[in-house]
């Protein structure tokens, strides 16, 4: 856990893996993005406090609280975990505004925590409400849309990356408008910059582990395109594709690229590519917008989740290429690696939509403004 000392009023939850990234962040080694806008709420005076939610509860009865909860996930591929919400939240004790970055907590958090009037005020954020029934067996899908509506019932308020991910989960699940929102997401501009003098180099690339990845798709795409595919998912790559390179890498853990690597191969690529299923999460937007505000041009699929359809223009900051269509992908990546002056007209652009529209203080504004609103509510109990 880190934030401040002290008794803060409001508690942000987020997924393992921020603290050792927390100091380099703050040096300008490493991105600031991931922190969802938490510094901007200690720049607003708000009194904060950041904890992992994904540390397993301790003694006796956390680790059997883990393990029950652990059967129903591999059961159901869907990660409620309701009763380690609430020990930890009261562990945590009384505050009044809770905020959740991540889905699983989220709903656990909504459907674990007594719903008593005195309590804090829950606040759910959503990567990919809409596509989490699909990924649970057949078998197991109308009791997770029950879970799903009845922890979306215990949040006051629930909002979203994405407007699409928002508007199916609203007609869903029966949420009321007025309790949901949609903060855009944003990236360190300054830490994702160009590189002078990176040496341009005849490959493409595609990085990250979101199950929504089609690497499949790319690893098959027609043009024998020199491919660098970093990733620790499966992927099929067909007989004889010599040109596609798999490497394993996240960034968490001690084997992994770090964010400086990351940033010198998306400045070393031709293009950075962002192949999707599609669905309606807004998937791919971290890698993307990196990717652009580093000034590089990026090939993504148009999915129904796309989380900025307005500013992501064909043929003008990126190219948008359609779901499941590898020959179209293909073609994509070749007038990319065939005209220099394409490539440079894009990444230009990337770069100009990137920081004035995607910058941290976009993040930054709309958590400032999830964590006013809480307040207000809990105000408004009392």
């Amino acid at each position: 856990s880190g934030g401040r000392s002290g008794r803060a009023d409001i508690v942000v939850f987020n997924k393992g893996g921020r603290d050792f990234r927390l100091e380099k962040a703050l040096k300008g080694e490493a991105p600031k993005e991931f922190f969802y806008g938490y510094f901007d709420l200690e720049k607003s005076a708000l009194p904060t406090e950041m904890i992992s939610s994904s540390e397993a509860e301790p003694g006796v009865g956390g680790a059997l609280v883990n393990r029950a909860e652990h059967v129903f996930t591999a059961l159901t591929s869907f990660g409620l975990r309701p009763m380690s919400a609430r020990l930890l939240l009261r562990r945590v004790g009384d505050r009044k505004v809770f905020i959740s970055y991540t889905d699983g907590f989220s709903l656990s958090m909504g459907f674990g925590y007594p719903r008593r009037s005195d309590r804090p005020v829950m606040m759910g954020g959503f990567h990919a409400l809409s596509d989490l029934e699909a990924r649970a067996p057949a078998l197991w899908r109308p009791l997770v849309r029950s879970l799903i509506r009845r922890s979306l019932a215990g949040l006051d308020h629930a909002f979203f990356f994405g407007a699409a991910d928002r508007d199916v989960s609203i007609e869903r699940y029966g949420l009321d408008p007025a309790r949901t929102s949609v903060i855009p997401f944003g990236v360190d501009t300054e830490f994702w910059r160009p590189s002078d003098n990176a040496s341009r180099e005849d490959f493409v690339v595609a990085i990250g582990q979101d199950i929504n990845r089609d690497y499949d798709l790319l690893a098959a795409a027609p043009g024998a395109h020199p491919t660098w595919i970093v990733t620790r998912r499966k992927v099929n790559v067909p007989e004889g594709a010599n040109h596609v390179r798999i490497a394993t890498g996240d960034f968490f853990g001690s084997d992994s690229m770090s964010d400086q690597q990351v940033r010198d191969v998306y400045n070393k690529a031709c293009a950075i590519v962002v192949p999707l299923k599609d669905v309606w999460q807004p998937s791919g937007y971290s890698v993307t917008l990196q990717a652009m505000s580093c000034g590089r041009p990026v090939i993504l699929t148009k999915t129904r989740g796309l989380w900025s359809p307005n500013m992501l223009v064909d043929g003008e900051n990126c190219l948008l290429v359609p779901p499941g269509d590898a020959a179209a992908l293909g073609a994509a990546i070749g007038r990319v690696r065939n005209d220099p002056q394409l490539a440079r007209r894009l990444g230009e652009a990337a770069r100009q939509t990137a920081v004035v529209h995607f910058g941290l203080d976009t993040i930054g504004a709309g958590t400032v403004d999830l964590a006013r609103l809480g307040l207000s509510l809990f105000e408004r109990r009392r």
